[in-house]
């Protein structure tokens, strides 16, 4: 498989989740506005250059990563945490579990000069054998154009059914080409790499990885955002960042109680 399926954002349902079955990543194109990208980039802006770049050859001199994402962007918050498409997806891929949930959301710039990084699956980060099923769903929202010069990800399509000690071979991968606001989707045992970037623009994406419920978060969101910071916030996003079971008895707050129990009585004693 050599070519990343292309969808449409007006794709229906099964388009999008045959594609994650069959290939394990697709692009669908045009999914958001650029206007909302603009946006994303405009609320992120302050907070990049406090943010290091990476200190090791896997994360790249050349590439930086600025968290808190959901909490510093509104309009990531209210456009695109829960995107329909991302809902769909997620549903598909992760819904196997009781639940599921976002697992971290970094703003990624990509500057001229970076290499290409070592193609790599998202479960690796666990240390453990793989699972045997998917647990990790990705999207990578295109803040800007997407482009082979600028250091487009590489993906291995198919590679999620591949044997743990398999490898990527030359020419196996294929740069994830795709407009501003349009969004990658991969599963965690999908073979993938950031790009070189050999242009002279810098790349900007969101990077936002979802999990299943009862595996640690890639951020320890609820230490990140706790309840006076998100008692405004929709109640089925605060559940998406983890304020829920897990399953049947697991994820546990006091007295056996629902997380969300703490967001209800954070926001009766302040009204």
């Amino acid at each position: 498989m050599t070519e990343i399926p292309r969808l449409s954002a007006g794709c229906d349902s099964e388009e999008l989740c045959s594609a994650l079955s069959d290939y394990g990543c697709c692009v669908v194109e045009g999914a958001v506005g650029e206007g909302l990208m603009d946006a994303v980039a405009n609320e992120m802006a302050p907070f990049v250059e406090d943010t290091p770049r990476g200190d090791t050859d896997f994360a790249g001199a050349g590439t930086r990563r600025t968290g808190l994402v959901v909490g510093r962007s509104p309009t990531f918050r209210s456009h695109l945490a829960r995107h329909p498409i991302i809902l769909t997806a997620g549903d598909h891929t992760l819904g196997h579990a009781p639940t599921w949930s976002l697992s971290f959301a970094h703003y990624f710039e990509l500057f001229s000069g970076e290499a290409d990084q070592l193609l790599h699956r998202d479960t690796w980060k666990y240390g453990a054998p793989p699972f045997p099923y998917e647990v990790d769903l990705n999207a990578l929202w295109a803040v800007t154009e997407f482009t082979v010069e600028n250091g487009a990800t590489r993906v291995v399509p198919g590679s999620q059914a591949w044997d743990d000690d398999r490898r990527p071979e030359p020419g196996e991968d294929v740069a994830a080409v795709m407009p501003k606001g349009s969004v990658l989707l991969y599963t965690g045992l999908l073979f993938h790499g950031g790009g070189a970037n050999v242009g002279d623009d810098v790349r900007l994406a969101v990077n936002a990885q979802h999990t299943v419920g009862w595996l640690n978060q890639t951020e320890c969101l609820l230490l990140e955002f706790p309840p006076h910071v998100v008692a405004d916030w929709d109640d089925d996003l605060i559940r998406f960042i983890g304020y829920q079971r897990a399953g049947p008895a697991l994820g546990h707050w006091r007295n056996a109680e629902d997380p969300f129990i703490a967001i209800e009585e954070y926001r009766e004693a302040h009204t």
